[in-house]
């Protein structure tokens, strides 16, 4: 990209950095006796939705315990983080406060094992899951950069973190979003009655073309370009966007990719509707 161009579509995108105000509202704590944010509990319903769906098909057997659910559910979402914090020498949050172990496990109860559970669709629904793709997308380009990535580029002082590597600024967000939910769901078959182990379907030919395992990549170097050259990554397209405009783009980027998913996953899935046919009865 010439530095003329860059500096024409950095112009044009850093107006959409206003977008980006409207995020810490979703994120701030809802009241004081329940400090978390509305995209935290719709992030916690929408994998509590996954999970079910994915433990429903138990083949005519029990289905698996609540513990069992509610701790694959836990391993995915705080498996990367607690990882890193071994690498770290730090303790994860989750050990420190465990707010979000309650709030993932509480919605997943209430949505599975209460009469709330009417209110979850049995199986995934194309004009729901295109209506919260857009939030899905936003959620996980948050965990791909403001969560993972900015925290490596403007570490706290005194803070025990990771060096801010080309390395590690690619594998931080990868690790938080891919390996271990790759783990629970395909690699163990943790949501099945009994669980069994088997290749991840990342791993499988043709896995990497899952959304979920290329955005991880893809995601983290787009917003390293369009903010870079920064510290730990000497590369940059030229734009040097601020970090608020970038992660508003990237999210432009996710959504386009999980609504063409939802698209090519459920569009045009409806079964026809079959017509009853009735036997000719034989003429005596």
């Amino acid at each position: 990209m010439s530095a003329r161009a860059a500096r024409s579509f950095a112009a044009a995108a850093e107006s959409l950095a206003p977008v980006y105000g409207h995020v810490p509202p979703l994120l701030a704590p809802l009241h004081p006796y329940a400090p978390v944010g509305a995209l935290d509990v719709f992030g916690a319903a929408r994998l509590s939705m996954g999970v079910n769906w994915v433990a429903s098909d138990t083949k005519g057997r029990p289905r698996a315990s609540y513990l069992q659910e509610a701790l694959g559910m836990l391993i995915v979402v705080f498996g990367g983080e607690t990882f890193l914090a071994l690498c770290t020498g730090t303790p994860p949050s989750w050990l420190v406060n465990p707010t979000f172990v309650f709030l993932f496990a509480g919605v997943h109860f209430a949505l599975t094992r209460t009469p709330l559970r009417a209110l979850v669709p049995a199986k995934p629904n194309y004009l729901m899951e295109l209506a919260l793709a857009p939030l899905d997308a936003i959620g996980r380009t948050l965990l791909l950069t403001r969560f993972s990535i900015v925290p490596l580029l403007h570490p706290p002082e005194g803070a025990k973190v990771l060096p801010a590597t080309p390395s590690t600024l690619l594998l931080v967000p990868f690790i938080l979003a891919v390996p271990f939910a790759a783990l629970i769901f395909s690699g163990t078959n943790w949501f099945a009655p009994q669980m069994e182990l088997s290749t991840p379907n990342e791993l499988k030919p043709g896995g990497w073309m899952a959304v979920d395992a290329w955005i991880a990549v893809v995601i983290p170097v787009l917003f390293l370009s369009l903010v870079g050259p920064v510290r730990g990554w000497p590369w940059g397209l030229g734009t040097h966007m601020s970090e608020d405009a970038a992660i508003v783009l990237c999210a432009v980027v996710a959504i386009v990719s999980f609504v063409g998913r939802t698209v090519y996953n459920l569009g045009g899935t409806e079964e026809p509707v079959k017509k009853s046919s009735k036997k000719k009865s034989k003429k005596a």
